[in-house]
């Protein structure tokens, strides 16, 4: 574990500690206090352990159901870390070019031991939620106070958003953890410098080198937007050294042994594209993802992405309004200004992938740490105590308390309706036994998902994503040829007059196994 250097300052400044979880520590006058992150951490926990054996179903399913078939493929087809495997390859391996797996190699690892079953994967998501609760907590503290940090990690911990993709089949807590911890981590770096009057070694001076590193690594290799921390970065090395940060030796060591790794962790990922694999098009520039410049003049970008997304999902309107408050609050010290870089880079991010950002909500999740600081900046100001160092009018005293209750009770509507899409009733759940008992395991299946692959991970079967649209006699010949045996899918995407059509014509012309009102199975004829 990384070990803090003494800090200096306010009275509720964290005291020189190791950065293991001490939740009880003794007072002035041999009593204990619990450290306020222990029961934010508790009832963070609590809530991510909400439907927490529900398999991958629900809200967002199909970016869970490829990290876990990727997950099971692993498991099944031998732990080889730089081969991930989806189920949608058709009659190839299912290789694809994507982020680097770890996540999901982990998840393996527990399958061996306990068995394959979605809890696990969504376990190593609520530790590294609860890690990113943490180590956010241990930052502020270092950087401002002990009560902005409180308060920062109770917004961030109790986001409706954070929570619910805090406990998701996805590789999103994990990038969140490795990107929290690095920068904690670079900051120990740069303070451990400072107090060795900068005459440790050139390269790696300290341990808290060494876990930057790894936490920032970490994150890139997850999510390629992440290089977005380099701006963070930067602004703790020019903090600490000025100018003279773009002449440091480790500085620059730093920099690429972070850019190596993930410059050929993507060589190889494209390798795999080229010799015959799949791909999730995260080089995709202008398409769905990122390069979509021309968005940045519509307005309803902006409307989608800061107002519907970021301030009425992630933050609710209730913690939206402490954070641009806090966003205003002078800063006090030149350690505050880390999330200043912190907010503008990730800024910038939304903006290159402007596309990804308005279509789904998670693209936006790193936000929530720098934004949860300002709101709990506000917070540690506002809130109405003996401890508050100004005299506020009664309005403003009474205000954040209801901000505090309107935060709990919107996230929690939000929560409740994320929940409520998990439903073991879906027709997918019996469009899957279905599939499993009546058709050959192993045997390739055309299955009618709009391009989702929960359908294919549910009925634990390979072959390819389609949509109705796509159904046509040489479709079908073409696959057939390619050795796909049966057509399964839900009737619910066969909406609108010209889909039905196709959906009778379908069931007329191959050998209908089940035909029931909410889903199908049939086999393709010779």
């Amino acid at each position: 574990m990384l070990k803090s250097a003494r800090a200096s300052g306010a009275h509720d400044r964290a005291p020189a500690a190791d950065v293991r979880l001490s939740s009880l520590s003794p007072t002035k006058r041999g009593r204990f206090r619990i450290d306020p992150i222990l029961p934010i951490l508790l009832v963070a926990l609590a809530l991510r352990l909400v439907h927490i054996d529900f398999p991958v179903a629900g809200w967002h399913a199909w970016r869970q159901a490829d990290t876990a078939a990727i997950a099971r493929n692993f498991h099944d087809a031998g732990y080889h870390l730089l081969r991930p495997q989806v189920d949608w390859g058709g009659d190839t391996p299912g290789y694809v070019e994507s982020e680097f797996q770890l996540y999901p190699f982990v998840v393996s690892l527990l399958y061996s031991v306990f068995g394959v079953r979605d809890l696990w994967g969504r376990l190593v998501a609520v530790a590294c939620s609860l890690g990113t609760v943490f180590y956010l907590y241990r930052l502020v503290r270092d950087r401002m106070s002990t009560r902005v940090a409180a308060w920062a990690a109770l917004v961030y911990a109790f986001a409706p958003l954070n929570v619910y993709y805090g406990r998701a089949f996805m590789p999103e807590s994990a990038m969140l953890l490795g990107s929290v911890l690095g920068v904690y981590a670079f900051s120990r770096w740069m303070q451990s410098e400072a107090h060795a009057g900068g005459k440790r070694s050139r390269f790696w001076p300290c341990r808290a080198a060494v876990v930057a590193w790894a936490g920032v690594t970490l994150a890139v290799l997850l999510k390629l937007p992440a290089l977005y921390l380099g701006l963070p970065l930067l602004g703790l090395a020019i903090e600490r050294h000025g100018a003279a940060a773009f002449r440091r030796g480790s500085l620059w060591l730093f920099a690429g042994a972070v850019v190596v790794p993930v410059a050929l962790w993507y060589w190889h990922a494209h390798q795999l594209l080229l010799h015959g694999g799949v791909t999730f098009e995260i080089w995709g520039f202008g398409t769905d993802k990122w390069g979509n410049f021309g968005l940045l003049g519509s307005p309803s970008f902006y409307n989608d992405v800061f107002f519907k997304s970021i301030a009425e999902r992630h933050l609710t309107w209730a913690g939206f309004v402490p954070f641009v408050v806090g966003l205003c609050l002078p800063r006090r010290d030149r350690k505050e200004a880390l999330f200043d870089w912190w907010l503008l880079a990730v800024l910038v991010y939304i903006l290159i992938v402007a596309r990804g950002n308005q279509v789904h909500e998670y693209y936006q999740l790193p936000i929530m740490l720098p934004a949860a600081v300002f709101a709990g900046k506000a917070f540690a100001r506002y809130w109405p105590s003996e401890r508050a160092a100004f005299a506020a009018r009664p309005f403003v005293r009474g205000l954040f308390p209801l901000l505090l209750v309107g935060f709990c009770v919107l996230s929690g509507l939000r929560l409740r309706v994320l929940w409520g899409r998990e439903d073991s009733a879906s027709p997918l759940f019996h469009l899957a036994a279905t599939v499993q008992d009546t058709t050959t395991p192993g045997a390739l299946v055309v299955a009618v998902s709009e391009g989702n692959p929960i359908v294919l991970y549910r009925c634990d079967r390979k072959g390819w994503n389609s949509s109705p649209d796509d159904l046509t006699p040489s479709f079908l010949a073409e696959k057939q040829r390619r050795g796909a045996r049966y057509v399964v899918g839900e009737k619910s995407y066969f909406r609108g007059d010209a889909r039905r059509a196709r959906l009778q014509e379908l069931l007329r012309t191959t050998d209908v196994i089940v035909d029931d009102p909410d889903y199908f199975v049939a086999r393709l004829l010779p």
